[in-house]
């Protein structure tokens, strides 16, 4: 009698992971519907949203400054540069199951997918406007020679799609005299 704690010590100990796990695998397949649910009500409306603030703050420090600090020329009209830098932003995008969907249905028929063009043209302007606050944070005048670049975040074991992306701003920082 003495013994019957040890074996329920160990007892627990060896099936305590299992029963987590089968815990873990039950709440999942439960909740996955109604979370699917709530990004087919939600995932629109918050993409509009992160368009929405970024224009907004696009707008903004174009009205603080007069003018956009941000420019794909290589800057070499001006002679009175004091110090310049690297001045680079970067994010990560991708879409919610629930326009990974309906990017399904619409590959079916053929055509343009035009859910991802919306998300990566949304993760653009962000990373551009990112950029343009951080010149602005670190005290450059302008922003000159700049590039922008997108990679997938797929992993190569996985044989499937994209999942997101990554999108990356970089210019070269210029603090004039």
């Amino acid at each position: 009698m003495a013994d019957f704690p040890l074996v329920l010590l160990i007892l627990g100990l060896c099936l305590g992971p299992l029963l987590l796990l089968a815990l873990a695998g039950t709440l999942w397949s439960v909740l996955y519907p109604f979370v699917f649910l709530w990004g087919m009500l939600t995932s629109g409306r918050n993409l509009d949203n992160m368009i929405q603030d970024t224009i907004d703050r696009e707008r903004a420090t174009k009205e603080s400054l007069g003018r956009d600090p941000l420019t794909t020329v290589d800057g070499g009209y001006r002679t009175d540069v004091r110090d310049t830098g690297l001045v680079y932003a970067s994010g990560v995008f991708g879409p919610s199951y629930w326009h990974l969907l309906i990017a399904w249905f619409n590959n079916l028929f053929g055509g343009t997918v035009t859910i991802f063009q919306k998300v990566i043209s949304a993760g653009r302007a962000e990373v551009m406007q990112r950029l343009r606050e951080n010149a602005i944070e670190a005290g450059w005048d302008d922003v000159v020679n700049v590039r922008i670049d997108t990679a997938d975040m797929t992993p190569q074991s996985s044989g499937r799609g994209v999942k997101g992306v990554e999108v990356f701003a970089y210019g070269t920082g210029v603090r004039y005299s």
